[in-house]
């Protein structure tokens, strides 16, 4: 059930054209993140740039997005190749489980796509653990740039709520670790033969954040530092992360700083 469900999430996502779609959503990103504009004005972007920054960092975000279909497949692979630990494979399976919900954080038909960013933040946390378990720390932190970038759509007022469903994912591999690994292989299979049953990849009120950098990362956003957020020679936004790093994105393509 599972794998079937995948794939008609990701031929919709593959169906989507990214010129068409920018302008949509990037009438959603005004409209769920009002105080990017705020953030834009007080960072130094000219009010005229304006559109063209939402513009461009849509364009990214789109771009991201039409990359879960790629991060599906080689999880998938994994997850049915059965030889990664138990507890991790259970990671996985909730983490596909969570992109084949239509009414998760974000509902899936939101204009242009943008009901698919709390799925692509989880897919790169779940793609972070991965590199972060087979020793790969370079791997991990360019999937957690990645990560920086796609937060900064998460609308306003959200955040602590998206922040506890990322936390949640490293809880979850902490906890099945420390159980009976036939009880992780066994709600992994359940998770298969049932996606759309009730889960909750978030930590709760009071949950204490698991091994994941971003447990740390975000605690203490919104009163935080945010992005920092450039034009350069005029064809290509930077946005520079508070922790160091960043990504650029000429409005196409998205690049890891």
């Amino acid at each position: 059930m599972l794998f079937q469900m995948l794939d008609e999430v990701c031929n919709r996502i593959e169906r989507m054209d990214i010129a068409a779609e920018v302008p949509r959503f990037a009438a959603q990103l005004r409209k769920m993140r009002p105080s990017l504009k705020s953030e834009l004005k007080a960072q130094g972007i000219a009010v005229d740039q304006h559109e063209k920054s939402f513009l461009a960092l849509s364009a990214a975000q789109i771009t991201v997005i039409k990359g879960i279909p790629a991060i599906t497949t080689e999880m998938s692979k994994v997850l049915q190749a059965g030889s990664a630990e138990p507890a991790y494979r259970c990671v996985l399976a909730a983490s596909l489980a969570y992109l084949v919900q239509p009414h998760d954080l974000l509902p899936d038909d939101l204009p242009g796509g943008y009901g698919f960013v709390d799925d692509s933040l989880l897919l790169h946390e779940a793609c972070a653990l991965s590199w972060e378990i087979s020793g790969d720390k370079a791997r991990a932190d360019e999937k957690r740039k990645i990560f920086q970038f796609i937060f900064i759509f998460v609308p306003d007022g959200k955040q602590q709520l998206f922040q506890n469903a990322i936390s949640g994912l490293a809880m979850t591999l902490n906890i099945m670790r420390s159980l009976d690994p036939m009880l992780a292989e066994m709600t992994t299979q359940t998770l298969i033969a049932n996606p759309m049953q009730p889960i909750t990849p978030q930590g709760g009120a009071g949950a204490v954040p698991g091994s994941s950098a971003f447990g740390s990362q975000f605690s203490s956003y919104p009163s935080g530092p945010r992005p920092q957020y450039s034009w350069r020679d005029g064809n290509t936004m930077g946005v520079n992360f508070p922790g160091g790093g960043g990504v650029a994105t000429n409005g196409r393509d998205i690049f890891v700083l």
